[in-house]
């Protein structure tokens, strides 16, 4: 369900996802304001994990939480955060989770059904991690996705059947991550029928889309899915625009 909506720069209040899309802004790379500034709309709850607030506060948004250690934002800018309506959720520096885990068992705690990754690009260390979380979010059956204007991710575990919007032409990588993938690709330049892509060579990497209605299946193991597209939805998840209801 879907609270009220205020204007850029006043807060959003409380809303209580009941199942919807949670969006958490990490402290990473925001190529394109307006793309970012769509999925804060588009979500049912905003979660910030600290220098993601800083994005936040530039673009006018005020998140439902704002969580970390804010060993990367200022006291003032938290301050003034709470001032406008934002949750504080304060953790110490040392710690056994980063400040993006947090921010994500945060929205998970809200009762998110489904949730994004923003500003999850930069560090490489900190784009494994999210990887990771991705994983785990999945794993926990809660469909989650790393968004950005040029690439849409999604961790697939065995059992898992998607269907993809891209187009024809759309770049698509497979990475294996855990060694043992086995996968079904239909309508792609590279077919595969129950293929094994292996965890130290590159075979998934570099595909494209043949025909509309591509389809991914997963027989065994953990793979991450790259489409290079920034609305990708995987055949069913909240389409960006699309406030308060599914794709």
């Amino acid at each position: 369900m879907t609270g009220s909506r205020k204007g850029e720069g006043e807060g959003i209040g409380r809303r209580q996802p009941a199942g919807g899309l949670a969006a958490v802004f990490l402290d990473g790379d925001y190529e394109d304001v307006a793309y970012y500034r769509e999925w804060a709309r588009a979500a049912d709850l905003v979660v910030a994990a600290d220098g993601g607030g800083r994005f936040l506060a530039a673009a006018g948004v005020v998140p439902d939480a704002l969580v970390g250690d804010f060993d990367s934002l200022d006291e003032e800018a938290v301050a003034a955060a709470g001032r406008r309506g934002a949750r504080v959720v304060r953790h110490p520096v040392r710690k056994d989770q980063t400040d993006g885990e947090l921010a994500v068992d945060e929205a998970l705690r809200e009762g998110a059904g489904e949730l994004v990754l923003a500003g999850a690009l930069g560090a490489l260390d900190h784009v494994l991690g999210h990887l990771a979380l991705l994983g785990r979010v999945e794993g926990q059956g809660t469909p989650a996705r790393l968004v950005s204007p040029g690439l849409t991710v999604r961790v697939l575990d065995a059992g898992a059947t998607v269907t993809l919007d891209a187009g024809p032409g759309t770049r698509v990588s497979l990475a294996s991550l855990d060694g043992g993938v086995i996968v079904t690709l239909t309508d792609f330049d590279y077919e595969l029928e129950r293929g094994r892509l292996p965890g130290d060579a590159c075979l998934g990497l570099g595909n494209a889309v043949a025909r509309a209605g591509a389809t991914i299946r997963v027989h065994e193991g953990r793979v991450a899915v790259l489409v290079f597209d920034g609305r990708e939805t995987f055949g069913g998840l909240r389409r960006l625009g699309d406030a308060g209801s599914p794709a």
